[in-house]
């Protein structure tokens, strides 16, 4: 079952991440971009499906997120996850081959519409796919993402050897396949959370993860600034950079791999000292001719890829330390970085037609001294010692990751409210009775009714039963 779980996550993930760069990283769903690459000027000098469906997709993001304020688990429903994928093949048909819904000029209304909406379907699936993710720990997210993102680059590769009309219809299969894939592993993991069993709704009243947000718009706006800086190059250079790009994609996972796995770094110094100094390297490169351009391109996606992966195994810490919702978190983070890449490319890519070389030298010189002093004051606060990043994603809060599903096991298992199950996560912490009724901000005979219709649901006569029941579930769970 274990074999069945890790290979259903992977494979599914892997697609997912094949289908994204099949459609951004490849010219089979340009062929009808430039047909209204005049409508947007400056800003459409990037390929339109670019420009479109990255900013659904960031806005697709603010939609979920703004659902995880009143309802949690995000993907609790799997009629939401087959709805998401349909819209992401239909986007997909309809941007590849916008003349089977309209003829002649009117399909340049039908490829708009397409990216517009495999953005906003995208965003569904990545929501979904972050929050399993970080009901799993920063550990499994690793373990799993890292022969994903490598799978998934194969599968771009041997989709070029592919005839266009066959590569395109395959890529329209692929959210299909991601989503059986996802569900498969939800069912299939003893260790999920309440997500396939009950929908726990309670309104959040926390604040935003600020430093995650500033991080993820850091990064994602510096990606879209190296985005737009190839938008006037020539189909060949454009086709050599994507495939540079999936070789740093490669590359950069297994780094991550090597620097957790082997020497065991911490959150800070995978962010600070290796990702953001190699998206620095790019901009020494960029102002250069092809090739050194695209070496410099290389730099920065093999730091950007590595973050990225950073970034998924940093949700889980901070939804276990802050006892919130994984969705919620996922969705602030995707949404900060995606509304990063488009500003950023937005930018750049205005700003490429204007600037002299010398002034492009200039620009470059500008964002390698901006992110460097970025990692300098970043690292160097003290103040992150008692924050996330020090912690080690191998050996971030197995425990705690561990103690929260077993709370949600038992709540699950016994038919407890949202609000009792609250109570019992506080109960199984060892909390008296005062204390929860400040937490949850009730009445000590409304904390005394919850306790007595825990213990009934439960069969248990004491607060010890309780916590014997969870570490029993955390011993199953392991």
């Amino acid at each position: 079952m274990g074999v069945l779980r890790h290979a259903s996550s992977v494979v599914g993930f892997a697609a997912h991440w094949a289908w994204v760069w099949c459609l951004f990283w490849s010219s089979l769903f340009y062929s009808e971009g430039p047909l209204i690459a005049g409508l947007g000027g400056g800003l459409f000098s990037l390929e339109p499906l670019w420009t479109l469906s990255l900013l659904a997709n960031a806005c697709g993001l603010v939609v979920f997120l703004l659902v995880s304020y009143f309802k949690n688990p995000l993907g609790d429903k799997v009629a939401a996850y087959w709805l998401c994928a349909a819209i992401k093949v239909a986007g997909t048909l309809m941007v590849s081959h916008p003349f089977i819904t309209m003829m002649g000029t009117a399909s340049t209304v039908t490829y708009p519409i397409g990216a517009v909406i495999t953005g906003f379907g995208s965003a569904g699936l990545f929501a979904f796919w972050g929050e399993y993710f970080a009901s799993l720990g920063s550990r499994q997210t690793i373990l799993r993402a890292v022969p994903a993102m490598v799978l998934g680059s194969m599968v771009y590769l041997l989709i070029a050897f592919v005839p266009t009309d066959a590569a395109q219809i395959f890529a329209a299969s692929l959210p299909l396949i991601s989503i059986c894939c996802l569900i498969r592993a939800k069912r299939s993991d003893p260790r999920r959370t309440v997500s396939f069993v009950t929908s726990v709704k309670v309104r959040l009243k926390e604040r935003p993860p600020v430093r995650l947000i500033a991080i993820s718009l850091f990064f994602g706006f510096f990606y879209g600034i190296m985005k737009g800086l190839f938008a006037l190059e020539e189909t060949a250079v454009i086709e050599m950079r994507d495939l540079v790009f999936i070789a740093a994609v490669c590359l950069g996972s297994i780094a991550l791999y090597v620097t957790t796995v082997v020497f065991r770094m911490d959150f800070d110094r995978l962010t600070y000292q290796i990702a953001l100094p190699l998206m620095a390297a790019c901009f020494i490169f960029l102002p250069w001719e092809s090739p050194f351009a695209l070496v410099g391109a290389g730099f920065h996606q093999l730091g950007y890829q590595y973050f990225y992966i950073i970034l998924w195994a940093i949700w889980p810490v901070l939804a276990r330390r802050g006892d919130v919702p994984e969705g919620w978190v996922v969705c602030w983070g995707l949404s900060s970085i995606q509304f990063g890449q488009f500003f950023g490319s937005a930018l750049s890519a205005g700003m490429i037609a204007v600037l002299e070389p010398l002034q492009m030298g200039t620009f470059c010189s500008l964002a390698i001294f901006t992110i460097l002093l970025i990692a300098l004051f970043s690292f160097g606060d003290t103040s992150a010692k008692t924050g996330w990043g020090f912690l080690k994603p191998l050996e971030e809060g197995d425990a705690v990751s561990a103690f929260r599903r077993a709370c949600m096991q038992v709540a699950a298992a016994n038919r407890l409210s949202p609000r009792e199950t609250e109570v019992l996560v506080l109960l199984s912490r060892g909390h008296d009775r005062s204390y929860i009724g400040k937490k949850l901000v009730i009445s000590d005979e409304t904390a005394k009714s919850h306790f007595k219709s825990i213990y009934r649901k439960i069969g248990v006569h004491s607060q010890q039963e309780i916590i014997r029941a969870v570490e029993e579930q955390i011993r199953i769970l392991r």
